[in-house]
């Protein structure tokens, strides 16, 4: 896949490198509750690698661009039974700032509506002290809603119609 200034594509054991520097990386993982990041090492990410390759229904991709080299990840899952897909990204602080989260989610929004025919949301749960990504979401069209009966309990729910991305795409 390649937006404007990305490119995006399936993870392999040749990203374990780049990824393991992204999910030790505290400024990184933060967020997602690890302040000092995951402590993966070669084994633990080549068990999470075979974990994903088992699961069709998971889709995991590694983010370039010129200049920068490797950025991050952008990630989905399908949730067949309720018609939407889960949505992820993280980008290593070096090539954040530039507009290039923002074409790399925007560019996976793109993919999962033009390929996942059975999908007709996408979704994400930011937290609510990381305004950047709320930022970021907002800008690729994602918007606070209320949170389905089916998920765990969270603070945030942000969702993406299928129908709302078309018109998005027309204005």
């Amino acid at each position: 896949m390649t937006g404007n200034s990305v490119t995006i594509r399936t993870t392999t054991r040749d990203d374990f490198a780049d990824l393991m520097t992204l999910w030790n990386d505290g400024r990184v993982m933060q967020w997602v509750g690890f302040p000092n990041g995951f402590g993966y090492d070669v084994e633990k990410i080549g068990k999470w690698f075979e974990k994903l390759q088992s699961q069709p229904h998971r889709h995991h991709f590694v983010v370039y661009a010129d200049g920068v080299g490797f950025c991050g990840e952008v990630y989905y899952v399908v949730e067949q039974k309720y018609r939407r897909a889960e949505l992820d990204i993280k980008f290593v602080p070096a090539a954040q700032g530039q507009g290039l989260a923002a074409d790399a989610l925007q560019t996976l929004i793109r993919h999962v509506f033009e390929i996942e025919k059975e999908v007709d949301v996408v979704w994400t749960e930011p937290r609510q002290d990381n305004s950047a990504s709320r930022k970021l979401y907002t800008r690729c069209g994602l918007t606070a809603q209320p949170r389905p009966s089916d998920l765990e309990p969270f603070e945030s729910y942000w969702a993406l119609s299928r129908e709302n991305w078309r018109a998005l795409l027309q204005s």
